[in-house]
């Protein structure tokens, strides 16, 4: 008898409930779904749906996988940290140019002294690997070979020698255009900046050629560590030839080289979609209700912590391997 009228009074409360008007404010769930279109980033294709779904409107097949097909992600992030031995790299790569910009004219005078038709004929091929042809010729052939082969990892070095040889140009003919440094052909001295239509800082061919070989050494390094050795060794070559035909002074190649390699390094990274968690600066679109114009915002983000995994807390054993093996295929599926 108990359960009986227990059952009934569940039954009466929960016919209540139902009959009882829903108290819902839709005026501020469709203010709070349009919030989207005042944010800087904006309404991702998710919530351009909910827009559509609030306003009565029907979408069809067509405009729902244009949504769907959108980018979510508004902002361009671009990598710039440098981790230690890229600080280490830098500073001494700084320190040595300095010297180098010190004893510019003494270093080319030496070079001069000492040509011969075999320096020359290295020269040529220095000079030929440091052009954009070498450079696109190269980073084609390992890419199509990689086709070829099914080797994976050639094709995706030639992707990156193709971003980070765009970078490493971008930079160097912001560089140029800044200094306007008289080349040494010119007879003016190593030290005659800002001129119109100067471009010998910094040297553009010794970093396309160190661009090549960081991607080269940073891909198979592991694999093969004497890479590293050759591909630079080869690199310094055009370096060489630089000077050798005075198209530019020896701080010109040494701050080509470290660019070039430095640029390379962040470029790959950028590629790579951050896999190595670092600082940065994030671009996006913005509007300013104010003024009612449209503004680009910088904004910068630090390194990414590392985070200690989660399954480190349980206890050892195949239970917390399994739960490790897991996490670390999850972490590497979001990159």
């Amino acid at each position: 008898m108990k359960k009986t009228l227990v059952l009934m009074l569940s039954l009466f409360m929960t016919t209540q409930s139902f009959a009882a008007p829903l108290n819902l404010d839709y005026g501020s769930m469709i203010k709070e779904v349009n919030a989207c279109k005042k944010t800087i980033y904006g309404c991702t294709a998710e919530q351009e749906i909910d827009i559509a779904r609030f306003n009565g409107v029907i979408m069809d097949a067509y405009e729902l996988n244009n949504y769907l097909s959108q980018d979510t992600q508004k902002s361009i992030f671009i990598p710039l940290a440098l981790d230690n031995s890229e600080l280490l790299t830098l500073a001494a790569a700084t320190s040595l140019g300095v010297i180098a910009f010190k004893n510019d004219q003494d270093i080319m005078d030496v070079i001069q002294a000492h040509k011969s038709s075999t320096t020359a004929q290295i020269a040529t091929v220095g000079n030929f690997l440091g052009t954009g042809t070498a450079g696109m010729a190269i980073a084609a052939g390992s890419y199509f070979v990689g086709v070829y082969f099914e080797n994976n990892k050639l094709k995706k070095a030639g992707l990156f020698m193709v971003g980070a040889s765009l970078a490493t140009s971008i930079v160097t003919l912001a560089a140029k255009t800044t200094f306007g440094r008289a080349r040494p052909n010119t007879g003016e001295g190593p030290y005659s900046f800002f001129n119109s239509g100067a471009k010998s800082f910094y040297s553009g061919h010794t970093g396309q050629a160190f661009t090549i070989a960081t991607v080269i050494s940073e891909m198979y390094k592991d694999d093969y560590p004497i890479v590293p050795y050759v591909a630079y060794g080869v690199a310094a070559i055009t370096a060489y030839a630089r000077m050798h035909d005075q198209a530019h002074w020896a701080s010109d190649v040494i701050i080509g080289a470290v660019a070039g390699h430095l640029i390379t390094k962040l470029a790959m990274n950028a590629m790579n979609h951050n896999s190595d968690g670092r600082g940065g600066v994030e671009i996006y679109p913005g509007f300013d209700p104010s003024s009612g114009s449209f503004m680009i915002y910088l904004e910068w983000k630090e390194k990414e912590k590392a985070q200690p995994m989660k399954c480190s807390r349980m206890p050892d054993g195949s239970r917390k391997i399994e739960a490790c093996l897991a996490e670390g295929f999850a972490k590497a599926a979001k990159k």
